[in-house]
């Protein structure tokens, strides 16, 4: 039975050098703020959420900022939701975070489990030129949209998590219904016993000739 309830997610997070993956992934699991990491160190995060009515074991792939060719795709093919994170003050990381997109749609097809976080504005002292080319850019993105501060709070990250873990929920519902047989509706006590009185009789025809 356990093979038909959401119990493990596994989580990609993509992006550039400085955007804020690593910080992203140790608030969510920590609450806590912590701003300088090696970008170009590969991590594994393992964190178990007690929801309502189950406990899910949350795996977080944090990537380095620029793996290869090889390693991207073996990643892709690894997770089953993705966190692609740019920075609102670098129109660069936005494109590498489009050019992930692209890379995930083409090995796993457009409807798997996304979202698109724009991170620190709390650098923004406005809504200036670049924060308004990446949420025009971000809208040809077919996923849900983020704009955020990891540095400020746990609450944006928290709320980017919540959206995944319900794409992915819905995801697996979907995959379990699809391979789930449909069994056949039993017969009624009626119906066997209509089924047996009239074997019966045509038994007793064949006898009498």
């Amino acid at each position: 039975m356990s093979q038909r309830k959401f119990t493990n997610a596994k989580i990609v997070i993509f992006g550039g050098p400085g955007v804020g993956k690593t910080a992203f992934a140790v608030r969510y699991i920590t609450k806590r703020f912590i701003c300088d990491y090696d970008s170009d160190k590969e991590m594994m995060y393992t964190y178990k959420l007690s929801a309502a009515k189950d406990d899910i074991t949350i795996e977080i792939l944090d990537t380095t900022s620029k793996p290869s060719d090889d390693v991207m795709e073996k990643h892709i093919k690894w997770g089953e939701g993705f966190i692609l994170i740019y920075s609102v003050i670098d129109k660069s990381s936005l494109e590498e975070a489009i050019k992930a997109q692209e890379r995930i749609a083409k090995i796993k097809g457009t409807e798997v489990p996304a979202v698109l976080v724009g991170n620190k504005c709390d650098l923004l002292p406005s809504r200036d030129a670049v924060h308004d080319d990446a949420q025009d850019t971000a809208g040809t993105l077919d996923c849900p949209k983020f704009q955020i501060s990891v540095a400020e709070s746990s609450g944006g990250v928290l709320e980017v998590m919540e959206e995944l873990l319900c794409q992915l929920k819905r995801e697996f519902v979907k995959n379990v219904s699809a391979s789930t047989p449909v069994l056949e509706k039993p017969k009624s006590k009626l119906y066997s016993m209509k089924r047996a009185f009239k074997k019966r009789i045509n038994r007793s025809h064949s006898d009498t000739f």
